[in-house]
């Protein structure tokens, strides 16, 4: 990772760190204040949405005044601190539930901005490794606080220091200029031209969606079973190593992330299958962590990519806003259907079809027309060389032609003398009635 990449995945890292941080804080002390049924609708359902909420006003900040990006950042640091005193210190419930939601503002609006400062940092080919590098860190460190004193740290006065501490380091590392420049080769998203951008656009925000609720869906399922073998904070990291593993996969290939995203919707599912087997239960619960990585990577990377293509960096946080709103109705629905567990899975085993169905039909968008493209390419090299009667020689040197390769370079790629070359180029020219490689590029362009 160059320093570039480094210092993107440090701001990313500590941006998280400090949104995660303030809400296990905030939710803590809600535990404290009132039932375990209520908090949760409050800080997985409300909270949820009301981060969704700050990344989509930061989004709209970033289309009319991008010129006050940083300062409105500044200010949402800010706001963060300011409210992040009453929600995990006050005695009242009241106090706490309006100030938790103003600070949930304020983590959506930092949200958007690290995922827009990622987006403009890095280069597509780089940026789902540089984002699960950065949610790894703030994992594992989460991880770390949480077991000291089996918790304490969320339930004192210290996380009040813990988030100072790291919003001092954000502002330091996000003044810093983390402009990059226009990748040459790599990967690029293709957008297919044949559907209206606004309908792709809602292709993949709906497919987000749906993916976000079956996954929340899926953890809701009965597991009763799991107290006695699970230990839910070791359980992060699983998830930290599935987010370094799967910003790897994605960078090297988005197609094979997409599809093991889709893949990872199965876990719950045969998490449910062996219930009663104590053992096997908590590795599939592990797994469930782990592929959880995949979800997160895929619905950032995804909005990600769009707006690098298209050059809209206001869409870099849409991916995590709908996934939240998905989380938040997710949640919704495991605390609505909490007693109805048939009911939950029959909804859950609905959405999973859903999804798989437009997963289908996103990637069909995608990567199948650059399938078509390159079997296309193949069959006409195969036409022309059939045509004109090519041995399997001289199609390797046809090749190095159409790529606009020297003689020497091609003797160097074939292991063979100069000589030979310009004997088959000679051939080259003659059965296809050409004078002289310049003809012969432009003919082959013309069976096109």
């Amino acid at each position: 990772m160059n320093k570039r990449s480094l210092q993107v995945a440090a701001l990313v890292g500590l941006c998280f760190l400090l949104t995660s941080t303030s809400f296990l804080a905030w939710t803590y002390h809600l535990l404290a204040l009132a039932e375990a049924p209520f908090t949760d609708a409050c800080t997985l359902v409300g909270g949820y949405l009301l981060q969704a909420a700050g990344i989509g006003l930061f989004s709209y900040l970033a289309i009319r005044r991008e010129d006050l990006v940083q300062f409105s950042v500044n200010g949402a640091l800010a706001l963060h601190m300011l409210c992040l005193v009453p929600s995990v210190l006050g005695t009242s419930l009241v106090q706490a539930l309006i100030f938790g939601s103003l600070l949930n503002l304020a983590c959506g609006w930092i949200g958007g901005y690290y995922l827009y400062r990622l987006t403009g940092g890095t280069t597509a080919s780089e940026a789902a490794g540089v984002l699960g590098k950065g949610y790894a860190m703030s994992i594992l460190l989460t991880w770390i606080l949480s077991t000291v004193g089996g918790g304490a740290v969320w339930r004192s006065y210290i996380v009040l220091f813990i988030c100072l501490a790291l919003t001092a380091a954000v502002f330091a590392v996000g003044r810093r200029g983390l402009a990059v420049e226009e990748e040459e080769e790599g990967f690029h998203l293709q957008i297919p031209g044949e559907m209206p951008f606004g309908s792709f656009l809602a292709l993949a925000g709906v497919l987000v969606l749906f993916f976000s609720l079956t996954n929340s869906c899926g953890f809701g399922f009965p597991s009763g079973d799991l107290e006695k073998g699970v230990n839910l904070e070791f359980s992060r990291l699983f998830y930290a190593v599935g987010l370094l593993i799967a910003g790897y996969i994605h960078d090297r290939n988005r197609r094979y992330g997409a599809v093991c995203t889709v893949g990872a919707l199965v876990i719950p599912f045969l998490t449910l299958a062996i219930r009663g087997e104590p053992v096997s239960l908590t590795i599939f619960w592990a797994l469930s962590y782990f592929t959880f990585g995949f979800f997160t990577i895929y619905r950032v990377i995804l909005f990600s990519d769009i707006a690098r293509e298209k050059k809209m960096l206001h869409l870099s946080g849409a991916g995590l806003m709908v996934g939240r709103v998905g989380d938040a109705l997710g949640e919704a629905l495991c605390l609505g259907l909490a007693d109805k567990y048939l009911l939950l899975i029959g909804v859950t085993a609905v959405l999973f079809v859903a999804c798989v169905f437009l997963s289908f039909r996103l990637y069909y968008c995608l990567y199948m027309p650059e399938a078509k493209k390159e079997r296309s390419e193949r069959e006409i090299f195969n036409h022309f060389s059939a045509m004109h009667d090519l041995s399997a020689r001289e199609r390797e040197v046809l090749r190095y032609l159409l790529e606009e390769k020297t003689n020497q370079e091609i003797a160097e790629e074939l292991s063979i003398s100069e000589g030979t070359v310009k004997y088959h180029i000679h051939n080259l020219l003659q059965k296809t009635s050409c004078r002289n490689r310049l003809e012969l590029i432009t003919r082959y362009s013309a069976e096109k």
